[in-house]
């Protein structure tokens, strides 16, 4: 018995020894990039096989023997940390991103690749930037983040559009808008995609990449990918931020008081009595009349809130989205508004089976003020830069004031009244409902289907009262616009992929595609209402109804697709492709097409000789070759087709709607556009990653251009959509990634880009060296924008400006009809007369080369982001400081004018003859250098924040185009293009000015 007893106490001692020994560590792992927790995390006792994984809020607890040993913790996507315990009963871990392995898989057309097998020019974004910067459109959020991916703003307004281009322009009436793509439905708008809902973007540039979409890759692709759910508890994250907005510059226009007395300076040199008495004067002098720029632009005011909620379980996922966006224009009246919705939800049927629904909504609407191109009454920015300081907003009887009584603007009306008295309310709908099914038939053999109806619905309602022009009742004018536009996907895929003896990797795709676009649109309208009550929202109560429209067409595409991707060894890879397209849009002989590509690539860096370098991690050859093809044009382009633009009378008084023969001309060899194009690049890694380099050098050329071919009238027709001409793109690309500095508590992340593009017209129509595409937008600018063969698309010409005749020159002046103080030109072909055959190249709209260079700078919690973006070599048409110098004689903004005393002035004196012609006085350098945003954060600690049971919580201010280097006089030289045509690019006529913004914002998540 007593033997049994010390047995027992003997064991109770061990037992309490082995307790006593125990050791508890506890603590946190979070990521270096955000810190925010990681869950998830494996936590392994090196050489035991004790461990766990961290909770939801990166939290973990590990009972040990000992307070001694190591801990290794790993997680995807990130690197391995080893920490020695050393005893250490807490630990705080912050784990650093793994750049090779999440790079390893990238999302391309239809399908993933690895990174390393990729074989063409292939550019991954960088997500998490993307979604420091406050920014509710994918679309201005991507500017300068992707070498040979340029996007310019047309205006600035709430709901400005942007133009993209990749690679240059490939097309002139085909389009060269690059295909959109988001979570695999085409033809998707990067503006109604919000930076917070996306997880991937990859931007397909050479022909290896986009022939897999065959005809709709031919300007590039943007491949984006939302955020899907995972296998955790639900996680709820809130974006908001609040934005003012502020008039980026103004001009320094002449005051009242300056304004008026040239007024009478100027009509007392042509002997005319002047038109402002001294009191008047002295009044000016002491109030200084009205400043139109101060009247209708103001302070804007826009916010923005993002939430998400997602989460899932083994078998099911989800990821919710909803977004609000208000945004009160810097022009008085102008708003835009937003509400959108997103959710991506999958599920597991079986181990075999799975199945999605993607759906997107989105409700705006749109107040813009100012259009992009200009109606019959006028564009507020545009009239301000003319109407004369020396008139009130209103005369005595509350009327707005009118142009006119001797000076100031003709034809522009009153600017306040422009931008108050308009009702423009453009409402949008826009819809995608995506399912998706998924069946494994057996390991490596797969099976998509990928299904997507998208509807966009519009209606713009318009309504002017008289105010505008003190007119009456017949000036009252209503109408409503209503568009449609719907597009059926269905893309079955199936794929096979395999791995044999560790070394042959081999992938199979195959795809069938249909898709069905249709669009209708229609407009009615009438003018004389009794009463300004019901505005557009009852058409019946005008008195004279217009002649209404509508239109309606429809368009479809098949395809059938193979691909081939093999790589051997991780050293040598190889992609092939193959797609057959059918478009209704060309002639029933050629509506078919066949693009191919191929491309290869040598990872030099796992060669032998190279694997295990210390200083190279990666490097690769690339190059590949390729066809695509564009059927970007508008279907029934190839057929015989009837118009209702004639009208004619039977009993000679009444006219009735007539049916004629379209202007155009039917071509039933119409055919596709094909572009060919070869890529060769290089992928650099070194120093364990800390430098990154791209470098690309490719050629593109594109044969039987869609182009418009003028006919004789003897046809009956003026013109005929033909197959004619080539354009050619050639550039070199480069992105360099580095971090300069790596610290325990400071980083420095920098990269920079580098673009140029070389476009060269290389044919036109038979027997063409040139071709006239139409004015500048204004009277006096006519004839102003060609193509010619040798030179770039966006060829601006026009008169060559050689100063102002002198009063020594007015004998040579009058052998051209003008007198001292007018413009001179430089006489092309000396025949004593200006004329269009006077007229040389003036000015090119596309740049040199663009670049960018991007800086965060991180210490502790603490992270300081600089954007900058630059365009150099690109020339702006000013029609704005058209306006402004004086186009109706008499200058608002000059007081350096020419005069008998002050002939040095470039500035025409206001009695010149012969002024405001098309030429190269209105050509300005558009080259600018731009510090884009600049944006400092702060991330709380996260045993404060977890107090208050959030996650994370990241607050932070930036400020956006606080900096600008540029020559241009405009408003701004990113904000150009009113007309949002790759023709008329450069053409500014006075579009909605650019402003600097101040934004707070706040990140949480719970």
């Amino acid at each position: 018995m007593k033997n049994k007893i010390r047995f027992c106490l003997l064991l109770v001692a061990l037992y309490g020894g082995i307790t006593w020994a125990q050791t508890t560590i506890t603590g946190n792992v979070k990521s270096a990039n955000d810190n925010a927790p990681l869950p998830g995390v494996s936590i392994i006792l090196e050489g035991a096989s004790i461990g766990t994984t961290s909770d939801f809020d990166g939290n973990f607890s590990l009972d040990l023997p000992s307070n001694e040993g190591t801990l290794l913790f790993s997680y995807i996507g990130f690197l391995d940390q080893h920490v020695v315990i050393n005893n250490q009963t807490v630990l705080e871990i912050t784990m650093e991103e793994d750049i090779a392995k999440l790079d390893e898989v990238v999302v391309v057309g239809y399908g993933t690749q690895k990174k390393s097998d990729i074989v063409g020019a292939v550019t991954s974004v960088k997500v998490d930037e993307l979604q420091e910067v406050p920014i509710a459109r994918a679309d201005q959020a991507l500017q300068g983040r992707v070498a040979g991916l340029q996007i310019s703003n047309n205006d600035a307004s709430a709901n400005g559009s942007v133009t993209i281009r990749i690679r240059g322009i490939s097309s002139i009436n085909g389009g060269s808008n690059p295909l959109v793509i988001i979570d695999g439905v085409q033809g998707a708008t990067l503006g109604d995609v919000h930076p917070n809902d996306i997880k991937s973007i990859e931007v397909l540039k050479d022909a290896s990449a986009t022939a897999i979409y065959g005809s709709r890759g031919a300007s590039g692709v943007i491949l984006i990918t939302t955020k899907k759910g995972r296998n955790q508890k639900p996680t709820i994250t809130v974006n908001s931020y609040t934005t003012v907005h502020q008039l980026l510059k103004k001009f320094d226009f002449l005051n009242a008081h300056e304004y008026a007395t040239q007024v009478n300076t100027n009509r007392q040199s042509r002997g005319l009595p002047t038109v402002f008495s001294d009191a008047q004067l002295q009044s000016f002098a002491t109030n200084g009349g009205t400043d139109w720029q101060g009247e209708i632009y103001r302070s804007g005011f826009s916010h923005n809130q993002h939430v998400n909620v997602s989460g899932g379980t083994d078998n099911m996922n989800y990821s919710v989205s909803g977004d609000y966006l208000e945004n009160n224009g810097i022009v008085i009246n102008s708003s835009f508004r937003r509400y959108s919705m997103r959710s991506n939800i999958s599920a597991n049927l079986s181990k075999k089976v799975k199945v999605g629904l993607n759906a997107f909504l989105n409700f705006s609407k749109d107040n813009p003020t100012v259009l992009n191109t200009r109606d019959s009454q006028g564009s507020p920015v545009y009239a301000a830069l003319l109407f004369a300081p020396t008139r009130a907003i209103f005369e005595a009887d509350g009327s707005y004031s009118q142009p006119g009584g001797g000076h100031g603007p003709v034809t522009e009306y009153n600017p306040v009244a422009l931008a108050n008295e308009p009702i423009r309310d453009n409402y949008s709908n826009s819809m995608i409902l995506n399912p998706t099914f998924e069946y494994e038939f057996l390991k490596g053999l797969k099976a998509n289907i990928n299904v997507s109806y998208q509807l966009f619905d519009r209606e713009n309602g318009f309504y002017i009262n008289e105010r505008i022009t003190n007119g009456n009742e017949s000036d009252r004018q209503a109408s409503i616009y209503n568009g449609k536009w719907s597009n059926f996907q269905s893309t079955n895929i199936l794929t096979y992929e395999n791995e044999f003896n560790g070394k042959h990797n081999l992938k199979l795709t195959g795809v069938y595609e249909q898709q069905t676009q249709k669009f209708n649109e229609n407009w009615a309208g009438a003018r004389g209402f009794l009463t300004n009550a019901v505005t557009y929202n009852n058409l019946g109560l005008g008195e004279t109804p217009s002649k209404p429209s509508s239109f309606r067409n429809e368009s479809s595409l098949e395809s059938y697709m193979g691909r081939l991707n093999y790589a051997f060894d991780e050293k040598y890879s190889i992609t092939l492709t193959g797609r057959s397209d059918a478009a209704s849009v060309f002639s029933k002989n050629n509506k078919r097409a066949f693009f191919a590509s191929a491309g290869l690539a040598w990872t030099i860096s796992n060669e032998n000789f190279l694997k295990g370098s210390e200083t190279i991690n990666n490097l690769k050859l690339r190059g590949s070759y390729g066809e695509v093809g564009n059927a970007a044009i508008r279907p029934y382009q190839s057929l015989s087709r009837l118009d209702t633009g004639s009208d004619f009378s039977f009993s000679g008084t009444n006219l009735n709607t007539g049916i004629t023969l379209s202007t155009q001309a039917d071509n039933p060899d119409l055919k596709w556009e094909t572009t060919e194009s070869y890529n060769v690049g290089l992928d650099l890694a070194m120093f364990n990653y800390r430098l990154n380099l791209t470098a690309d050098y490719y050629n593109k050329t594109t044969s039987d251009l869609l182009l418009e071919r003028a006919l004789f009238q003897a046809s009956g027709f003026q013109t005929q959509l033909v197959n004619a001409g080539k354009v050619e793109n050639k550039g070199i690309e480069i992105a360099l990634s580095v971090v300069p500095v790596q610290s325990e508590n400071f980083k420095w992340n920098s990269d920079f880009t580098f673009a140029r593009n070389e476009n060269m017209v290389l044919a036109l129509n038979s027997g063409e060296t040139e071709l006239r595409l139409g004015g500048a937008g204004l009277p006096g600018h006519s004839d102003a924008v060609w193509l010619e063969v040798g030179q770039p698309i966006g060829l601006i010409r026009g008169l060559e400006f050689d100063g102002i005749w002198g009063t020594d020159e007015a004998i040579l002046a009058e052998v051209y009809g003008v007198t001292p103080g007018s413009e001179k030109y430089v006489d092309q072909n000396n025949d004593g007369v200006y004329s269009i055959a006077d007229a040389t190249n003036i000015g090119n709209a596309l740049p040199d080369f663009t670049y960018s260079w991007n800086n965060t700078f991180t210490y502790k919690n603490l992270s300081l982001n600089i954007f900058a973006i630059g365009v150099q070599g690109n020339d702006i048409y000013n029609i704005g400081r058209s306006l402004i110098e004086g186009g109706d004689g008499l200058s608002v903004v000059n007081k350096d004018v020419w005069t008998p005393d002050n002939q040095d002035s470039n500035i025409p004196a206001h009695n010149a003859e012969g002024g405001f012609r098309n030429s190269s006085r209105w050509i300005e350098d558009g080259s600018y250098f731009r510090i884009k945003n600049i944006t400092l954060g702060y991330n709380f600690p996260r045993d404060f924040i977890g107090k208050l049971g959030m996650g994370s919580c990241r607050v932070y201010a930036t400020g956006t185009n606080l900096f600008t280097i540029t020559d241009y006089s405009g408003y701004d030289p990113e904000s150009n293009n009113s007309e949002g045509s790759d023709t008329f690019a450069g053409i500014d006529l006075a579009s909605y000015p650019s402003q600097k913004q101040y934004t707070l914002g706040i990140d949480i998540k719970f």
